[in-house]
């Protein structure tokens, strides 16, 4: 199961490009329809991580340099950000591919070339010198749209194919976490009380031989795991921000639109396509309008969508992690 979904956000400039001389750039991309400001998947993700670690108590992943590249490692067990995220795929024992897929957030607006002309004259005066740093910024703030999808099924669900975990259907749950940890080489790096804890959120950890004879050992958390970590995590993406520059961006969506029923949020169409009217009308952007000829568009399709807005949002997370993972022990 796929959740899918598109965010309208209204904010700055939330990443700067490499620079040139003493002027600070925005990234930017070339269309078909001008120049465009974006933000980059890892900015987003840097953030969001960053948010729910502070603000949800998220364990920080495990990290190591086998491969020769600096990546997370361990298993969706010690961490909801190695569940959503994954990690780059140097050595194949650590086979997690992102869960949550993040695509450019792109601006739906121009950029003109605005710049800010920027001095430290203030901090140089009370140094005593009268010669300030110059630097030039380029400005922007405009409407952005970015789409993702969350593999819904997969959250809390881990497959290790590459290594003999040697488990035995005898050995208990606390048995069967220590062997995993210690056929990934970080045994070391897991007390006693990490495995007490996470006892509590393991279902399952199977061990099997396939048709291919792969010994293949399959992790599943609890429902009640998977649903906590789904529910934190779109709620983390609803109230999100980036410090950039001594400030903060808003990253929180003011439109958002959600699907269990699309591959791909090709609604995303309709709402690029809806803005940009109303930019050339120079009109208000009524997103009644907009939430109804995306309903017509799902019913005409024979799929469904859930729109919300930066009031409703918390309620329509609320209906979309009850349909996927249903009524709980916990609830």
């Amino acid at each position: 199961m796929k959740l899918t979904g598109v965010f309208v956000i209204e904010t700055g400039v939330v990443n700067r490009g490499d620079g040139i001389g003493n002027i600070a750039t925005v990234k930017k991309i070339t269309t078909p329809e001008g120049i465009k400001v974006f933000f980059s998947p890892v900015s987003y993700k840097r953030a969001l991580w960053r948010s729910l670690q502070q603000n949800k108590h998220w364990k920080e992943p495990m990290v190591s340099r086998d491969g020769g590249v600096v990546q997370r490692t361990g298993t969706v067990i010690d961490s909801e950000e190695f569940d959503f995220a994954g990690t780059m795929i140097a050595k194949p024992k650590y086979e997690r591919e992102s869960t949550l897929l993040i695509d450019n957030g792109i601006s739906v607006n121009n950029y003109f070339g605005d710049m800010e002309f920027m001095t430290n004259m203030a901090i140089s005066k009370l140094y005593g010198e009268n010669e300030a740093n110059i630097i030039n910024k380029e400005i922007f703030y405009g409407i952005y749209i970015m789409p993702f999808g969350i593999e819904a099924d997969r959250i809390g669900v881990q497959e290790i194919k590459s290594l003999d975990t040697k488990i035995s259907d005898s050995d208990t749950i606390e048995d069967k976490i220590k062997k995993v940890y210690e056929a990934l080489n970080i045994g070391n790096r897991v007390s006693e009380t990490n495995i007490k804890e996470w006892v509590n959120i393991v279902e399952s950890i199977e061990y099997n031989i396939d048709s291919r004879g792969r010994k293949i050992t399959k992790i599943v958390l609890t429902k009640e795991e998977r649903k906590r970590r789904l529910k934190e995590l779109l709620e983390g993406m609803g109230e999100l921000s980036r410090r950039m520059e001594g400030s903060e961006r808003n990253l929180s969506p003011y439109f958002s639109v959600f699907s269990l029923k699309y591959a791909a949020p090709k609604y995303m169409f309709l709402i690029k396509k809806y803005i940009n009217k109303k930019f050339l009308e120079g009109g208000y952007l009524d997103f009644d309008d907009l939430k109804k000829e995306l309903e017509d568009f799902a019913i005409q399709e024979q799929k469904t969508v859930k729109i919300a807005d930066y009031k409703s949002y918390r309620a329509v997370v609320n209906e979309i992690v009850e349909e996927i993972f249903g009524e709980t022990k916990d609830d």
